[in-house]
């Protein structure tokens, strides 16, 4: 076997240095670049909220848009990852986030992130009360109130308290006690209510700096035997909330207590076997009145289960005059606001967004690659609507 001498081996090394000198001297250095977006949330963007069940420390939420099938972007959120707190404009959203010191411990701090639309660049970041709920993600845990002042997280420790945020000076007003009731459901730019245990709602209003007053608790509203979920649906006008067995509660909140207007059933009696189900379990257009509600087969206390078909109903009327077949089961709809809507779906365990025409049911695309715990969708706000 031949062998080389130190000096053989030093001018080998020297003919492969200059051999590849030329092709290194042409190497440059990757630029990187800044994207951005327009300015406003367009009619059909969404964005897909990922609470992150393998990774909790990483939550995330998806901004895509559906015309296109392209993923415009991504913002970081922190544990247990809830939803978007989005300006009406669409020009603006917030984003309540908890963090802790070191990763999987330590210190709590709970802050809102503003984000602009345009670059989903990080800007002012008020410090909360490290209190804000973390679990499964509802609408009603961070909603921004109509007219778009102010924002109102949520808070469980598990005493029950309400965060006010000034959405146009991007700060915190204060925290608020709730006397025990649960959630925050808006019904116009200064009073919203809360859901309490025994089935009786709490009225509250916001005087012009933010500070909450409670007002007066309704009788019990809802039945032990036939239960409302939290996951009521706001219409612009009125609130439905969904029994375990399919009946829908219309909730009157014209005077200071909050009463039940009407109620209407989803199922006729040979339906009996088909209920409302799932985390995000209805949506609503404005424009149409229509009412799209993710129903399933199954007993009862099965208000958690997936939807296997949208049944569309005609709010006005109370009549049902669509069902939707679903290729595969899901577990959140959504519906955008403008005058040609889509309809959303995703499940958790999937990694994609399906999209329909929301007048024909027909589907038009699916769009892949996602985080496989997809909760909450977010419509664009479309200003008037």
């Amino acid at each position: 076997m031949k062998t080389f001498t130190a000096p053989a081996v030093l001018r080998f090394a020297a003919l492969c240095l200059a051999t590849a000198a030329p092709a290194l001297a042409q190497l440059q250095p990757e630029e990187l670049t800044k994207e951005s977006l327009a300015e406003t949330m367009q009619p059909h963007w969404v964005w897909l909220n990922d609470i992150s069940f393998d990774r909790m420390l990483d939550g995330r939420a998806y901004l895509v848009d559906a015309d296109s099938g392209q993923m415009l972007g991504m913002i970081s959120s922190g544990y247990g990852h809830g939803i978007l707190m989005l300006a009406e404009d669409g020009k603006t959203f917030a984003v309540p986030s908890t963090f802790l010191a070191r990763g999987t411990r330590g210190e709590r701090t709970d802050v809102v992130t503003f984000y602009k639309t345009s670059d989903l660049t990080p800007g002012a970041e008020p410090v909360i009360p490290a209190k804000r709920y973390n679990g499964m993600p509802f609408q009603s845990v961070s909603p921004v109130m109509p007219g778009g002042r102010f924002g109102l997280v949520y808070n469980f420790t598990p005493e029950q308290s309400v965060t006010v945020i000034d959405m146009q000076a991007q700060k915190m007003v204060g925290e608020y006690a709730t006397s025990g009731c649960s959630l925050i459901y808006p019904t116009g730019p200064s009073k919203f209510f809360l859901i309490c245990g025994d089935g009786a709602l709490q009225s509250a209003t916001l005087d012009a700096e933010g500070k909450v007053t409670l007002g007066k608790t309704s009788k019990k509203l809802f039945a032990d035997d036939d239960p409302v979920t939290e996951k009521g649906v706001w219409t612009g006008s009125q609130w439905l909330f969904f029994t375990y067995s399919g009946k829908v509660h219309v909730i009157d909140h014209s005077k200071d207590v909050p009463a039940i207007a009407r109620s209407w059933s989803l199922t006729t009696p040979a339906e009996k076997d088909w209920r409302p189900g799932a985390l995000q379990a209805a949506a609503y257009h404005r424009g149409t009145g229509r009412l799209y509600v993710l129903m399933h087969q199954g007993g009862p206390n099965t208000h958690k289960d997936p939807g296997t078909e949208i049944w569309v109903y005609d709010v006005a009327k109370q009549t049902r005059i669509e069902r939707i077949a679903l290729e595969t089961p899901a577990l959140s709809v959504a519906v955008s606001q403008d005058d040609k809507p889509l309809l959303y779906t995703t499940m958790m365990g999937e990694t994609d967004l399906k999209v329909r025409d929301a007048l024909t049911g027909k589907l038009i695309r699916k769009i892949d690659g996602f985080g496989p715990t997809m909760t909450i969708i977010q419509p664009a706000p479309v200003p008037g609507k």
